[in-house]
């Protein structure tokens, strides 16, 4: 595989990880000692839900680097990370 393949891969893992990290920890940071996210007005309420749905596409990324970076190295480790992925897939196939 390319050193572009390769790097296209990397970042979009790292920014993926980047992403869902900051948006658990604001999350955390809303949360007080009982478990309970609190939100100082209706429109900080959205801006986390949006932050939501920010961390469902920064997983899509963290996915597809992962997947970019595995199929690059079949021949050593990408196999043990395609599996459970092939696997996945022909159980949405299959239903």
């Amino acid at each position: 595989m390319s050193l572009t393949a390769d790097l296209i891969g990397l970042v979009l893992l790292t920014l993926g990880a980047a992403i869902i990290f900051a948006v658990r920890r604001a999350r955390f940071q809303r949360t007080n000692t009982y478990g309970v996210e609190r939100f100082p007005t209706f429109g900080a309420k959205l801006r986390a839900q949006l932050g939501s749905h920010i961390l469902f596409g920064s997983i899509v990324m963290f996915a597809a680097g992962t997947i970019t970076l595995a199929s690059g190295h079949m021949d050593s480790w990408g196999w043990i990370v395609m599996a459970p992925v092939g696997l996945l897939m022909l159980y949405l196939l299959l239903g």
